[in-house]
This record gives C-alpha cells, sequence and structure tokens, in this order.
C-alpha cells in the first residue's frame, strides 16, 4: 500500500468492524441489529474504497466530487478489481439493503440472521483486506473477539425456515403484530432480493405480498426463492483464531422442485405474477447497477439487443398504443454484468456504436 488515503481507509474501516463485532457481542439489546449492520456496512464502504482508491487513485463519480456510494464499491470489487466472488457479492448487497432499512425504517433480526450477516461480513472483510495489505484480521484487532458466535448455524435453510414460523406466528388472529413481522421480514426479503440479483429494497407492495403468502402457509421455498439457492459454508482459511464462514451460490440453485411455467404450460399450483414483477428494471435504471452512467447504460442495451430477447426485455403499452412502461429482468441484468466482466462488451466501444446509431 503507497498512499496515505488507501492506509487512512484501511485504519477507517477496521475501527468499524470492530465496533460492529463489540456491538454484536455486547449483553445489552438496546439498538443492536440496527448498531450492527450499520457499522459492518461502513467498514465495507471504507475497506472497498481504499482497494478502489489504490488502483484508480479515484474514489468519485465522474465530474463530481461525491465520493462512491457502497453499491457502487461492490460493482467495481467484483467486475473490475476481481476481488469479490458471486457469493460475496449477495451478501454485501444483502448488508447494504438492510443498512438503508435500519438507517431509514426498522429492522429486526433474529440472532441467527444476524449471526450469518456479521460472520459473512468478517470472512469478506479477511480476504479483501488480506489481498490488499498482506495483513491477517489478527494483525489489526485481538483474534479472540472474532468468533462472534459459539453456537453458530449450520444451514440457511433451517434458520429461515425457523424465522418464518415465529413470523407466521406474529402474524396470527388476535396477535396485532404485524409492523413487528414486518420489520423481521425486511432483512430476509433483502437477502432474497440480492441473490436474485435485484439490488432496490422491497417496496410496501412486496412485504404485503410476501406477508399474505405466509399468512396462506405457503412455503418459505415459495416466498423467498432467492435463499433457495444459497449455502453456509466454512471459509478456505479458518483457523484455532479466526473461525471463516461464507455465503455460497449453489449451481443447482438448491435443486428446486417447483419452477415458473411458461406460457400456456399446465401446471400443479397456480400463484398470480404481475409480468413486470419479472420486469422490473427500468432501462434508465441498468446503467447505476452496472456501475455506469445511464447513457452507457442504454449503450449496452443496444450493443446486446437486449431487447430483441423476450426473457430480458417487456414492454407495455396504453390502450392508445403509446408505452407505459419498459423492463428488464434479472436476466437481462446477469449477461450484461458477465459480458462487461468478460470483455465481451467493451463500455467504450458500445458507447460509440450507441452515438453512431442515434446519428
Amino acid at each position: 500500500m503507497a498512499a496515505r488515503k488507501t492506509r487512512q481507509y484501511v485504519s477507517t474501516a477496521v475501527e468499524s468492524l470492530t465496533l460492529a463485532i463489540e456491538l454484536f457481542n455486547r449483553p445489552s439489546p438496546m439498538g443492536r441489529e440496527h448498531a450492527v449492520v450499520m457499522f459492518a456496512a461502513h467498514a465495507f464502504e471504507m475497506l472497498l474504497k481504499a482497494a478502489i482508491f489504490e488502483k484508480r487513485r479515484n474514489v468519485c463519480f465522474p465530474g463530481t466530487s461525491k465520493s462512491f456510494d457502497l453499491g457502487k464499491c461492490i460493482n467495481i470489487a467484483e467486475a473490475d478489481l476481481k476481488i469479490l466472488d458471486e457469493g460475496d457479492r449477495v451478501l454485501l448487497l444483502a448488508l447494504t439493503e438492510v443498512r438503508d432499512t435500519a438507517t431509514h425504517d426498522v429492522i429486526a433480526m433474529s440472532e441467527d440472521v444476524l449471526w450469518i450477516h456479521l460472520r459473512s461480513a468478517v470472512t469478506i472483510f479477511r480476504k479483501v483486506l488480506k489481498g490488499l495489505t498482506n495483513q491477517d484480521l489478527t494483525d489489526v484487532m485481538p483474534g479472540r473477539v472474532l468468533p462472534v458466535s459459539v453456537q453458530p448455524p449450520s444451514d440457511v435453510g433451517l434458520v429461515v425456515g425457523k424465522e418464518l414460523e415465529q413470523i407466521a406466528a406474529m402474524l396470527g388472529p388476535g396477535k396485532r403484530q404485524r409492523v413487528e413481522a414486518e420489520a423481521r421480514l425486511r432483512p430476509l426479503m433483502s437477502l432474497d432480493r440480492a441473490a436474485r440479483g435485484e439490488e432496490e429494497a422491497p417496496t410496501k407492495a412486496d412485504i404485503d405480498r410476501a406477508v399474505e403468502s405466509i399468512k396462506d402457509n405457503a412455503t418459505w421455498q415459495t416466498i423467498l426463492p432467492g435463499i433457495v439457492g444459497l449455502q453456509l459454508v466454512g471459509g478456505p482459511r479458518s483457523s484455532e483464531q479466526v473461525q471463516e464462514i461464507s455465503l455460497k451460490i449453489d449451481p443447482k440453485r438448491g435443486e428446486l422442485t417447483v419452477r415458473p411455467a411458461a406460457a400456456g404450460e399446465e401446471a400443479v399450483a397456480y400463484r398470480e405474477v404481475d409480468t413486470f414483477d419479472k420486469y422490473n428494471i427500468a432501462l434508465n435504471a441498468l446503467g447505476p447497477k452496472l456501475g455506469l452512467t445511464q447513457y452507457q447504460g442504454h449503450a449496452v442495451i443496444h450493443v446486446m439487443d437486449l431487447k430483441s430477447d423476450p426473457a430480458c426485455y417487456k414492454i407495455r403499452r396504453t390502450k392508445a398504443g403509446n408505452v407505459a412502461f419498459q423492463g428488464l429482468s434479472v436476466i437481462a441484468l446477469d449477461r450484461a454484468r458477465q459480458a462487461i466482466a468478460d470483455g465481451t462488451v467493451v463500455v467504450a466501444d458500445a458507447v460509440n456504436a450507441y452515438k453512431a446509431r442515434n446519428k
């Protein structure tokens, strides 16, 4: 590490992670969940900015003095720096969303769910820190503070299943605990959406639909299908001092026993779904989701011809034939992200081609 600013970011990141662990381990429950996710998210924003600054000497949006937010840092760290994998991205996007909710609303997290977030975060932090500074976490904080749970959960599905059972009990007749149930449901929905590649927080309508599904005794796999594909595994460098746990994407996506039916296909069970729940990424939003500008996002859509693929694009028109909404799916986002990462699409070339088309 040559840059003084890089060292400053790293020092601040370590301080915030230390506070997150300290708050997790403290006996008082006062403000615990909110404070833990806030400090953990801040730790990652500082650490990823350190990695970005060390390579680019800049962590601001082009043409402004506004520093990158955590979502932007995650996109750069995965697509450009290659220091995060898919499982890391899912966990950190979920942490970002939970932090935002904790800042602007109310969350409630069980011990197991909070542990999964923080324990996985510690593992990712250790990996990035090691690659950036050649330091282990035990070099910057006492190893005795790192194992943040003596009875860690071993399966994401078991944790989520138990959580939804407790949420269902809160929603039972006469309980009047819907507000509390929603606060407990939000972190789970954030993790589910991150696993499905969606970066926006769940809307009130999303939460209402999930609540109704819980009341109808739907399985957690149906309500939170993205989590089905997550596995809780041991990290690559566990030791007596540092116990590593991380989230990984199951290549078989949990071998789902259910799937969406194709148009016109017969099915055993039906659930009404708004088509635009699937195509919920506005065209202007693709660029920012990829860490690009809106214009660059439109250029990527053009050169990849995403609008010609029904799996990627849908358009809604008014009765008069005017465009009411155009939406992209998570499939489109994943394809664009992969094309940029492997060099199939070069953003500068895409912009030039898009400009030529527009002329």
